[in-house]
Parts: structure tokens; sequence; C-alpha cells
């Protein structure tokens, strides 16, 4: 076996974990497969870089010696990557900005801030309906910029080396006919909500369905969900009808005879997280395109 970089790379996840159980799990492989390729790791530098304990491993000197410079070379290499990049990008005509997120307006409002900031470039998108769709584009080459969903009970888990930044955070609201009895109410609790019949949108990367479920039964029920697989569309017309009520984030819902109503303590929420790659060309004006999607999502709430 010959040491590459990659090897430095696992040497350097396992000792930033402080255990071969959590860097297995960073990594995505079993925690057997880490510790045979750490252990002929170890036989090509000579010795043991880390010691084994109940509390995950520490390093020994050998492993501190590996560690520095494995650190310094790791980062001459990204230096390397990114000039060359910058080489290789000299002369050539300006690339189009490629835009991914969920359903859901906000990705929308990047696009328009994206074509305000760099209107000499192209601009293509991609609003995805599953986790499995939104990862493959965020680990794609062509991806600059995008939303993700961060539910509070539900985190999806990111490719490494993207930058991220809080850009809003979405309380649900709870979704009646206007005919309702409780739609004269400012602001309802999930408690008083025991009773009723739901419908909830089907969308796979909202996790809407799985918090309102946690929320409820901390609120000490089960939600009694009547309707199941409706599209946003079909999930208001289901509330319109006065059949069941439902939750929704406020700002892809404007539809007459429906009112719209905040929970108290709103325990129903998701942050969106702005993420986008370092090298690309968006990465000079991210701080406008944060302000610039944040005043136009503003403008949207009820």
């Amino acid at each position: 076996m010959q040491v590459e970089l990659r090897h430095l790379q696992v040497v350097l996840s396992v000792a930033q974990a402080g255990s071969i159980n959590r860097a297995a799990a960073q990594l995505r492989i079993a925690q057997s497969g880490l510790t045979a390729q750490l252990q002929r790791i170890e036989q090509e530098f000579g010795g043991p870089l880390f010691t084994r304990n109940p509390g995950g491993v520490a390093l020994t000197e050998l492993g501190e010696h590996v560690i520095g410079r494995a650190r310094d070379l790791l980062g001459q290499f990204d230096e390397l990557i990114e000039t060359s990049r910058l080489l290789a990008h000299t002369d050539r005509p300006a690339a189009q900005v490629f835009v991914v997120g969920p359903l859901g307006p906000v990705v929308t409002m990047l696009a328009a801030a994206v074509r305000d900031a760099l209107p000499d470039r192209e601009q293509s998108s991609l609003l995805a309906h599953t986790t499995e769709a939104l990862t493959k584009a965020l680990r794609s080459s062509e991806f600059d910029i995008g939303v993700v969903p961060e539910m509070i009970a539900v985190t999806m888990p990111l490719p490494a080396g993207l930058r991220t930044r809080p850009l809003v955070d979405e309380p649900a609201h709870i979704g009646l006919v206007a005919s309702h009895p409780l739609a004269e109410r400012p602001e309802l609790t999930l408690a008083e909500l025991a009773g009723q019949d739901w419908v909830v949108p089907e969308e796979k990367l909202s996790g809407l369905g799985a918090s309102l479920r946690l929320a409820c039964e901390e609120a000490g029920y089960t939600p009694r969900c009547r309707h199941t697989g409706a599209d946003l569309a079909t999930a208001l017309m289901i509330v319109r009808s006065g059949a069941a009520i439902g939750a929704f984030y406020p700002t892809g819902v404007h539809t007459p005879g429906i009112v719209l109503r905040p929970l108290t303590g709103t325990p129903v929420r998701r942050r969106l997280v702005l993420v986008w790659r370092e090298d690309s060309p968006v990465a000079a004006v991210v701080d406008h395109l944060h302000d610039d999607v944040v005043k136009r999502h503003r403008s949207l709430l009820p």
C-alpha cells in the first residue's frame, strides 16, 4: 500500500472526530472498514498514530507529527487546485450560475437575487422534489449556490467542502377554512387541535409531516391524518372544503377561503440555509445575495 492524500484525509478525520465511531459515521463507511484502513495506514507510517481508549482515540507522538505535516500537505494541495481552476477559467466566457433548492418561493427569490447581482452570467436552476435529488445537485461540479431545508427534527446531510449560512426561519402555520370555529383566533395551540382531522402536504424535502407528528406527540396526542399523499395544491383544496386542517409554510400559501394562524411557541418550524461552493463566482457577492433574499422573504410573510 502507498500512502495517498485520501489516507491523510482519513487520519485527519479520525483526529478531528476523536473517535473511530464518529469518524466512520461522518465518512459514511463501516467502523470495521475504517479500523482496517487505519491499521494499514499506521503500518505504512511505521507505528501507531493513535492510542485507543473507551472514550475514543488520542494522538501518539508519531500521530502528532503526521497530523501536522498532513495539514500542511492538504492545504498546499487545496491551494494548487484553487489556483489551477483560476488559471483554467482565464479568458473563458463567463460560466452560467447553477441555483438549486427545494420547491417553494425562496429558490425563486435567490435566482432573482443572483440575476440582479451577476447580470452578465446566464443562469439555470433545479427545484428538487426529494433529498436524493437535492444531494445529487449539491455534489455536482456545476453547483454554485442553493437553499437547503434544516428541520428542527430532521437534518439533511451536506457534502463536504460547501459553505453555509442560516438564511431564514419559517414557522409552520395552521391552515383552516375561513368558516372554521377557530378561524377567528389570532393564534392557536397544538393541544387544542387534538380532535381535528389533518391533511399534510406530501413534500419529501420539507420534513413537515415528521416534525408535525413529533410536536403533536409532545402536546399529548397523535395527529389524525385522514388525508395523505396530497400535493400542496390538493392539500389546500381539502382544507378549503372544510374536510381537514393542515400545516403549511405561510410564504407558499395564498388561497382565498383559507386563513393561516400561527402556533403559540412556533413548535413546528424549519430553517432554510444558504449553501454555496467557495470557488463559485457567487462567493464574492454572497453577502449581498443573503441580504436580498431575506428582504424578499420578509415581504411575503403574513
